[in-house]
């Protein structure tokens, strides 16, 4: 990416964060604060910008995942579906996708913004089940390919 390609991103990004606050902040002045500031999870920030830098180069791709920020009608994350998406295999004390930094939160991030950008539906329940369920399907053939290679087949 070049220095105009990443100004672009950063700016975008900003849009996205400035969206997902107003989504949560009242006429009042209030905000709901752990929803209005999910756009800066750690996760969340990394994924988004290795998915940017991914698709720079398909101006259609891009074009949805920046496309994001411009959710109709509610916040631009759902950040409620967020805190209900869980696998299978997580803990019982794990919040929902978003509220954790490690490597599998941010590969299931990156498999569900890479999702949302094919289509640029938005984020819902299914997709986020979807991405959830990718990534830890491609986890699985990675582990497969190791224990394959330790056995020489």
């Amino acid at each position: 990416m070049d220095g105009q390609t990443l100004k672009a991103a950063a700016k975008e990004f900003s849009l996205l964060v400035k969206a997902q606050r107003d989504a949560f902040t009242t006429t009042s002045g209030a905000r709901n604060g752990d929803f209005g500031e999910k756009s800066l999870d750690f996760a969340i920030v990394s994924a988004w910008a290795y998915v940017a830098g991914i698709l720079h180069n398909s101006p259609e791709r891009i074009g949805r995942h920046y496309g994001l920020r411009q959710a109709l009608g509610k916040d631009p994350l759902n950040a409620a579906a967020l805190a209900k998406g869980r696998h299978k295999t997580d803990p019982e004390n794990y919040r929902g996708l978003g509220y954790r930094t490690d490597v599998k939160e941010r590969g299931r991030f990156v498999e569900l913004f890479f999702a949302q950008a094919e289509k640029g539906n938005g984020i819902s329940p299914a997709i986020i089940d979807m991405a959830i369920k990718k990534y830890h399907a491609k986890q699985a053939v990675l582990e497969a390919n190791k224990a394959e290679q330790k056995v020489g087949a």
